[in-house]
């Protein structure tokens, strides 16, 4: 009887199911001060508890695995400053709940973002991958922009293109900075302050 060779499953459930295993363990990896870079795929695979052979079955190389990672750890992250274009953009208390979030979300995978940064700044892919994550928000809140010039509630000499560069590419810069050289105990006075700030550059009272 000719033998069977048995592939490893790649149902969705087990794809989610390995892709969760390897991302936690490269956070923890980073957490325990390993560098990206210098990272062994064994390393990481043993870590995960799979063969190396299986990580390569979904992460063709390090970038690929690197933007899984960056798109697992920010997804809250995004998925807080979405739900405010939504529903909170006419109120500064949940503008600053939201940064607060924000900050908390970033400081907690701060290991992860410096990763990223360091690797986008000689992969263009990884860049790549990254402007275009941080563009969607960029996108978004540009239309939300607009659609309040319309409404007469946000200053109609507002480039809103520009401004929503600024708000999110400033953001995501001053909240990086912040979560590297301050104490957690600083957040909410950011929040705050990036909340007033974000608020006056709107021209909402």
């Amino acid at each position: 009887m000719p033998s069977v060779t048995r592939r490893p499953s790649r149902s969705p459930e087990h794809r989610a199911a390995v892709v969760a295993q390897v991302t936690a363990a490269v956070e923890r990896l980073l957490a325990d001060g390993h560098g990206f870079t210098t990272l062994g795929v064994q390393r990481i695979a043993d870590e995960a508890g799979i063969a190396r052979s299986t990580f390569y079955l979904y992460f063709p190389d390090k970038s690929a695995l690197l933007m899984q990672v960056t798109e697992t750890a920010t997804a809250d992250l995004f998925a807080s400053a979405q739900d405010w274009l939504a529903d909170g953009f006419a109120d500064l208390a949940a503008l600053e709940r939201t940064l607060r979030g924000i900050v908390g979300e970033l400081r907690a995978h701060a290991d992860v973002y410096a990763a990223l940064v360091e690797v986008a700044g000689y992969d263009d892919e990884v860049a790549a991958f990254w402007r275009a994550r941080i563009g969607a928000f960029s996108d978004v809140l540009r239309a939300r922009i607009e659609e309040g010039q319309r409404a007469a509630t946000i200053g109609a000499a507002l480039d809103a293109r520009i401004t929503a560069e600024w708000i999110t590419l400033g953001t995501e810069r001053l909240v990086a900075q912040h979560t590297a050289t301050h104490p957690a105990s600083e957040d909410a006075q950011l929040a705050r302050g990036l909340a007033a700030a974000t608020w006056a550059t709107l021209g909402r009272t």
